[in-house]
C-alpha cells in the first residue's frame, strides 16, 4: 500500500513555472528525508551537489540557490523564497529555464542519477519516492519544452 502523499505531478496539471518548481522542491525534500532515514548518505550528498552546482548560461552562471531554493535549518526541510523565485522568473526567465533543462542543467543530471540509482537500489520505499521525484523532474522538463 502507498505510504506517501501523491506528488503534484500525479494530482495537478502544470499551472506555472513557479508552481512546478515548488512541487519539484517538495518532492526533492521528501526524497532527501527518505534517503537519510535509509542511510543513503552518499547518494544524498551527490544529489545535493548536482542540485546546487551553478549552470553557465548565455548571460551569466545561475544556481538553484540564486532562485531561492535553500535548506531551511530551522524547519529541517528544503524550501523556496517565493519573492526570490518570482523575481528570477521575471528578470532571468531564460536563465532559469537553462538552469533546469540545458544539457548541463539540473534536470538532465538528476534524471541520469535517479534512473541509475533506482536500477541499482530496489529498496521499495526509496524506489517509490525516487520515482515520484523523477516524475516531478519530468513535469518540470515538460513545462520548459
Amino acid at each position: 500500500m502507498d505510504n506517501f502523499e501523491k506528488t503534484a505531478y500525479e494530482t495537478n496539471p502544470v499551472e506555472s513555472p513557479a508552481a512546478a518548481i515548488f512541487a519539484f522542491v517538495e518532492a526533492y525534500d521528501a526524497l532527501q528525508k527518505n534517503l537519510a532515514a535509509e542511510n543513503f548518505f552518499t547518494f544524498s550528498d551527490a544529489l545535493k551537489t548536482a542540485m546546487y552546482q551553478p549552470v553557465r548560461t548565455n548571460e551569466a552562471p545561475i544556481s538553484i540557490y540564486e532562485i531561492g531554493v535553500v535548506y531551511q535549518h530551522d524547519k529541517k526541510k528544503y524550501g523556496i523564497n517565493a519573492q526570490k523565485l518570482n523575481a528570477a522568473l521575471i528578470l532571468r526567465r531564460n536563465d532559469v529555464r537553462e538552469l533546469f533543462v540545458s544539457c548541463n542543467g539540473i534536470l538532465p543530471k538528476l534524471n541520469e542519477m535517479l534512473v541509475e540509482f533506482s536500477e541499482n537500489n530496489l529498496h521499495e520505499n526509496i524506489y517509490e519516492i525516487a520515482t515520484r521525484f523523477l516524475n516531478e523532474c519530468r513535469r518540470l522538463s515538460a513545462l520548459w519544452e
